[in-house]
């Protein structure tokens, strides 16, 4: 498939993997019956309905609450014991953790579900606080709205279903505890203004999540990407990846990996 920047309307192509592009196109084509590519492109020209279906289908929000069971039991079992105890002997009082590309809310509350539990049995003081981000304003809205299927749900434990949601009809709904430890804002990882979400302030956050988002990108767009994620990791932070990502986070920045899990650790400079 041939195809130059000015024949896609108001679409930056450059930034994403070709062949990502190549297959969203195909699909989107396939799905509005479409055989041939010039008349798809020419349908953009005057579908805007067509065009932001496009948009959304290159721009993947795909999640699930605990998607990655390992990588979740990970940060439940080894990650938050460590920070804990990091932050009572350097007599901290906060967890700052960053859900980039947080998509419609899922990966974002099931951290703060572990952070909520942890903090209960352990009658901790210590504040965790998330800050979750996404490109897409409808996605920040269904996040902040809280509503999820019974399908989006299928990995959240009953325990969890009790305690965190409120079933209404055949969706979940979010209570508002939970809502009140996220904030959700929109924020663009590629954009050359701003190094970390303006509602954290200064970053310094002790954990990400960037999952399942660099594959989708040029190697420039994912330098830059993880450039990013890294000058807003404080030193000793933990950085989770997806599992096709960890090798590209390790070619640019300087990170200790995890054998069986996608899951990097940032080194501390020693002066």
């Amino acid at each position: 498939m041939q195809f130059s920047l000015s024949e896609i309307k108001g679409i930056d192509l450059s930034i994403f993997n070709t062949s990502f592009v190549e297959s969203t196109i195909e699909g989107r084509m396939k799905e509005s019956k479409y055989t041939s590519f010039d008349d798809y492109v020419a349908c953009l020209s005057h579908d805007n309905a067509e065009l932001d279906q496009l948009k959304k289908a290159l721009n993947n929000h795909y999640s699930l609450f605990f998607r990655n069971t390992l990588t979740f039991s990970f940060l439940e079992n080894h990650i938050l014991p460590l920070l804990f105890k990091q932050k009572v002997l350097k007599h901290s009082r906060e967890i700052r953790i960053w859900s980039a590309a947080c998509a419609a809310g899922q990966e974002a509350y099931s951290i703060a579900m572990l952070c909520d539990e942890f903090s209960k049995l352990h009658r901790s003081t210590i504040r965790f606080s998330v800050f979750a981000t996404d490109i897409a304003d409808d996605e920040l809205q269904k996040a902040r709205n809280g509503i999820y299927s019974e399908m989006n749900v299928k990995n959240v434990s009953y325990e969890r279903i009790k305690n965190y949601f409120t079933r209404v009809g055949d969706v979940f709904k979010v209570r508002e505890e939970l809502k009140k430890g996220v904030d959700f804002s929109s924020f663009d990882l590629l954009s050359e203004e701003c190094s970390c979400p303006s509602s954290s302030i200064f970053g310094n956050f002790d954990l990400i999540f960037c999952a399942n988002l660099l594959f989708y990108y040029r190697p420039e767009m994912q330098e830059k990407i993880v450039r990013k994620l890294n000058h807003c990791l404080a030193p000793g932070g933990w950085l989770i990846v997806g599992d096709a990502e960890k090798e590209i986070v390790e070619s640019y920045s300087d990170f200790s990996g995890y054998k069986y899990f996608t899951v990097l650790k940032k080194s501390i400079s020693i002066v």
